[in-house]
């Protein structure tokens, strides 16, 4: 599996906890890491090259990268997402993925989880 080192403040890692499951994590300015949410695949069909694009795509938006990996002709599917509604401000942002392959209802793929602010307030 790759880790991602690019320029900007946002990595990725492997969870070492949990499988089909990545750590997301910004650099401080001493270069020091600091987790600041995870990526967690619900889907165990998706192949894992897949769900990795996915995280790298999310961390190029996370950097402000408009860089992506093209990923429909590898899915079939159309990807939607959904931000869960915070009952607290400094309650975590939490965005449920879905697939939705043209048959019936769309299926639960993953789940970021993001430390409040982060979204918001960028690199």
């Amino acid at each position: 599996m790759q880790v991602s080192d690019t320029k900007g403040i946002f990595i990725y890692r492997p969870s070492p906890v949990l499988d089909r499951s990545w750590m997301i994590y910004r650099k401080t300015q001493t270069g020091d890491l600091s987790p600041v949410g995870d990526y967690t695949v619900l889907d165990r069909d998706e192949q894992e090259t897949v769900s990795e694009k996915k995280i790298i795509n999310l961390i190029s938006v996370l950097n402000d990268n408009e860089d992506m990996i093209m990923l429909g002709e590898h899915t079939k599917s159309r990807m939607m997402f959904h931000r869960k509604p915070k009952l607290d401000a400094l309650d975590p942002d939490q965005v449920v993925f879905y697939t939705y392959n043209g048959d019936g209802v769309s299926r639960e793929n993953a789940i970021l989880t993001l430390e409040a602010g982060v979204v918001e307030h960028g690199n």
